[in-house]
């Protein structure tokens, strides 16, 4: 059966088709050929052209295609999420909207499942919303959440400029606190001063009167000693009066 001719409504009708996104599991991407259906997959893969293809590939073609495909995940990821938390089943329909992306069939991983686990175990992406062991972790079920981790230097020098920002900035807590804790070191010394003068006091009231106090010394300055002349001895007034 030869091919529609240019122009015909069959033509005009494949075309259609192949605009759309089509299934994944029949996409060739060592002949990069997407199929329609299975038949036409099957039909394909028993051609002359895919296996050519497929017998000058190497065991390095497979870690190409699964470096590209990890490469190009994180990639979008980054650019649209950011560290923001996203639905891992609904971000892989969006990454494979493109149609000229590497496929999965053509890299080590058999599901969505174990890809998204590999990334979690190198730490590359943050799994949220997991309960129970890995085995039970179903990504295509819509409930596990993913963020991505940004190691990169320039993020790390973002972050740290980040945090000498909030830690410069003085909040008015700060500026009250430092007002307080002047206020009680300038009113130390005459607490301390009240305090002593308070202890003395408390001292003299416990002395009771039975108390015996040793004896107690004082000395008197001595008068000083005039060295000039001896002054007439004072008259008596009341002789005169007799």
């Amino acid at each position: 059966m030869g091919s529609a001719e240019l122009g015909t409504a069959k033509y005009l009708n494949k075309k259609m088709k192949a605009k759309g996104l089509q299934k994944l599991r029949f996409y060739c991407q060592v002949c990069q050929k997407q199929c329609r259906d299975e038949n036409g997959y099957k039909a394909h893969c028993r051609s002359p052209f895919h296996t050519r293809n497929v017998a000058q590939m190497k065991p390095q073609d497979l870690i190409n295609y699964t470096e590209q495909f990890e490469k190009d995940f994180l990639r979008l990821l980054r650019l649209s999420h950011g560290e923001k938390k996203i639905d891992a089943n609904k971000f892989y329909n969006e990454f494979i909207q493109d149609r000229d992306h590497v496929h999965m069939n053509a890299t080590k991983y058999t599901s969505l499942t174990k890809f998204i686990l590999h990334l979690s175990k190198t730490g590359k992406i943050r799994l949220h919303n997991i309960e129970g062991d890995e085995d039970s972790i179903d990504v295509e079920s819509g409930k596990i959440m993913m963020s991505y981790i940004d190691s990169s230097f320039e993020n790390m020098l973002r972050q740290n400029k980040v945090k000498e920002i909030e830690g410069s900035h003085i909040t008015e807590e700060d500026i009250r606190m430092k007002m307080l804790k002047r206020q009680i070191a300038s009113s130390t010394p005459e607490t301390e001063t009240e305090t002593a003068h308070a202890n003395d006091t408390d001292a003299i009231e416990t002395i009771s009167p039975g108390t015996q106090i040793g004896k107690i010394s004082l000395t008197l300055p001595k008068k000083p000693v005039s060295r000039g002349k001896v002054g007439k001895k004072p008259k008596n007034v009341f002789k005169k009066l007799k």
